[in-house]
């Protein structure tokens, strides 16, 4: 048998971040920065949070699924095969969403504290959950990329996913939403410390438990993928938004557009996060060594 250079290389998969890759990308962080908005909209019971986190995966998520799966009067056949990848089932958890998300806003503003607000609350809320959640079991059960491989990876995506959504609703607060700013940002602050912790154990498990995921984790840290690693999780998406969010402590009131700007460090870095997990992933080689 010929052998070449990807069986016995680490070699980077591209399918799903170089070129139209992008776009699932975008839709992979959508989906969680929307469903994690609305879990958060929820607790705040706040109408304008819950509209927006539909807007976010209707159209940018729904948007971006589109543009990457391509043939759009095709693709649609793959929410009748949920049993044949969990890409079928996040479709159909996005579609249930904005489905189930629509009728309980037109029910919490003209039917407020009605049975049926009740209902689609709670059906929404499932959805959201699984939104969020169903883009690391897509991941994981790639088992051609080591790097992937971890229980870990669902469980980083859906608190990514609910980091982001006390951020925006810090901004939702800030322009007048009826939402809890001081426990918008306790939420934010204690959670980027878990995922923090998340992201480092993560890495440490990945490169401990094969040497194509350890060679993953040297891409982030020293290879090309090391800059948005440091600069975007790092710096942007961890040590920024914990110094604005620490900073409560020492002045009477932080200024809004520094908060605003907090947020946006969180956002970029939750960006940064599925970036560097997509573009580090590498498939196993075949074989060991050439002969």
């Amino acid at each position: 048998m010929e052998v070449h250079e990807w069986m016995i290389r680490y070699t980077r998969q591209t399918e799903w971040i170089d070129r139209r890759g992008i776009f699932l990308w975008i839709a992979f962080y959508a989906g969680g920065l929307g469903g994690g908005l609305y879990l958060v909209s929820l607790y705040f019971n706040s109408l304008w949070g819950m509209f927006i986190s539909w807007l976010i995966i209707a159209v940018i998520k729904g948007g971006a699924h589109l543009i990457f799966l391509g043939k759009p009067t095709r693709f649609w056949r793959i929410i009748f095969r949920p049993q044949t990848s969990w890409l079928a089932r996040g479709l159909i958890f996005v579609l249930l969403f904005v489905v189930f998300t629509a009728i309980q806003l037109v029910f919490s503003y003209w039917l407020p504290g009605t049975a049926g607000e009740i209902v689609f609350k709670v059906l929404a809320g499932i959805m959201a959950l699984a939104v969020t959640v169903y883009t690391g079991f897509i991941l994981n059960t790639v088992k051609a990329v080591p790097f992937w491989n971890s229980a870990l990876l669902p469980v980083l995506f859906v608190l990514c996913g609910i980091l982001g959504g006390f951020g925006l609703s810090v901004v939702i607060a800030l322009n007048g939403g009826h939402v809890d700013i001081m426990a918008a940002e306790t939420g934010s602050r204690w959670l980027l410390i878990i995922n923090a912790l998340i992201i480092a154990i993560y890495l440490w498990a990945a490169a401990n438990r094969e040497p194509t995921g350890k060679q993953s984790v040297i891409e982030q840290m020293r290879g090309s993928v090391a800059p948005i690693f440091w600069i975007g999780i790092v710096v942007l998406g961890i040590i920024i938004p914990l110094a604005i969010a620490f900073s409560s402590y020492f002045v009477v009131k932080v200024e809004s557009a520094l908060l605003v700007t907090g947020v946006a460090c969180e956002v970029a870095g939750g960006l940064a996060l599925r970036y560097c997990v997509l573009k580090a992933g590498a498939y196993k080689p075949l074989v060991a060594t050439a002969h």
